[in-house]
C-alpha cells in the first residue's frame, strides 16, 4: 500500500505512528540479527538468512517506501533509530548473502538521501564518508543491476556536497561510474550520469575526469547512441560534458573535440527533425551552448607550394 499512495504513507506515518514504530522495530529486530549471526558463527553453523531478516527485509522496504513522502521523510532520515540501523546493516551484510535486504537498505538510503536538509543524519561528514567506503564494494562486485542503479542514484545524491565529491574521488568511484557508462541498462547510465553532473562541476573533480578517464570519448559514444526518443539521457550526457569543458585547465584531445561536436550536431538536427517539446528544447539549447563554447577545428594545412 505504501508503495503507491502517498496519502496511505502520510497516514501510517503520523495517524499510525509509523515515524516512532518502524525505527523501534527495526533496532529490535537488527539487534536480535546479530545476536543470531553471532551464535552462528560461534557453533560454526552454515550462512543463510533467519527470520529475523526476513522481517529486516520487510521492515527496510516498508522504511524506504515511507521515505518518499516528502512530510515523513525528513522525519525519519532525522532519526539515529532508522539511520544507525541502516548504515550498520549495509555494512554487516554483503549482497551475495543477503541480497534482498541489502537492495533495501540501498533503497532506503537513496531514498533518506534525497533529503538534503542539515537535520539529515546521513549527510553528517563521517555518514557521507562511511556511505562512500560502503557503496565502492557494490559498484565494484555487484552484478546485480537493481544494487548499480540504487547504488548509482545514491551517488547522485551524496555528490551535491563538496566533501563528498572529494571522497568519491579519493575511493576512484568516478572512474567506475565513467565505466558503467557503457552498460546497456538505461537507468543505471542515466543515474550515472547524474552523480558525473555534480562531479563534473566541482573544479577539483574535473581534472581527473576529463584527463584520467575516457569520460569525454564516452559521454560522446553515449550521445550518439542513445534513442531518438530518450531527450532525458541525451540531456543529461550533454550536462555532463558542458560542465566538464567550464574548466579551462581541462584541455581536450582534438579528436574528441571533433567527436563532440558531430554528435551535437547530429543530436540538434535529429531533436529539431523529431518534434517541440520542453526536454527537447533544453537539450536543443544547451548542445547548442556546447557547441558556442568549444574551440574552432584548425585549419588544414595549406597544399605545399610546388618547388620549380
Amino acid at each position: 500500500l505504501t508503495e503507491r499512495s502517498d496519502r496511505v504513507r502520510t497516514v501510517f506515518a503520523f495517524d499510525c505512528e509509523g515515524t516512532a514504530l518502524v525505527p523501534e522495530l527495526l533496532g529490535k529486530y537488527w539487534q536480535k540479527e546479530r545476536q543470531h549471526a553471532a551464535e552462528k558463527s560461534k557453533a560454526g553453523s552454515a550462512a543463510g538468512a533467519s527470520e529475523f531478516e526476513e522481517v529486516l527485509v520487510k521492515l527496510v522496504r516498508l522504511l524506504a517506501n515511507v521515505a518518499i513522502s516528502p512530510s515523513a521523510g525528513p522525519t525519519l532520515a532525522a532519526s539515529s533509530a532508522v539511520a544507525e540501523p541502516l548504515l550498520d546493516m549495509l555494512g554487516a551484510k554483503r549482497i551475495s548473502d543477503s541480497e534482498e535486504l541489502v537492495l533495501n537498505v540501498v533503497a532506503a538510503i537513496t531514498n533518506l538521501l534525497f533529503y538534503d536538509v542539515p537535520a539529515n543524519l546521513l549527510f553528517h561528514e563521517e555518514s557521507k564518508q562511511l556511505l562512500c567506503r560502503l557503496f565502492r564494494p557494490l559498484l565494484l562486485e555487484s552484478y546485480n543491476v537493481e544494487a548499480l542503479v540504487e547504488t548509482a542514484r545514491a551517488l547522485g545524491n551524496l555528490s551535491r556536497h563538496a566533501d563528498a565529491r572529494r571522497c568519491m574521488a579519493s575511493l576512484r568511484l568516478d572512474e567506475i561510474l565513467v565505466i558503467l557508462l557503457d552498460h546497456d541498462d538505461r537507468d543505471l547510465v542515466f543515474y550515472s550520469c547524474g552523480a558525473l553532473v555534480n562531479l563534473a562541476a566541482d573544479s577539483e573533480c574535473i581534472p581527473r575526469l576529463a584527463g584520467s578517464t575516457p569520460a569525454v570519448q564516452k559521454l560522446a559514444k553515449l550521445l550518439g547512441d542513445a534513442p531518438c526518443n530518450d531527450p532525458m539521457l541525451q540531456l543529461v550526457a550533454v550536462k555532463v560534458l558542458t560542465n566538464l569543458s567550464l574548466d579551462s585547465r581541462a584541455a581536450w584531445p582534438m579528436e574528441d573535440m571533433e567527436l563532440v561536436r558531430g554528435v551535437l550536431a547530429q543530436s540538434i538536427a535529429d531533436s529539431q527533425e523529431v518534434g517541440d517539446d520542453h526536454e527537447r528544447q533544453q537539450l536543443i539549447d544547451l548542445a547548442r551552448h556546447l557547441q558556442g563554447r568549444l574551440p574552432a577545428a584548425p585549419d588544414p594545412p595549406a597544399a605545399a607550394w610546388p618547388a620549380d
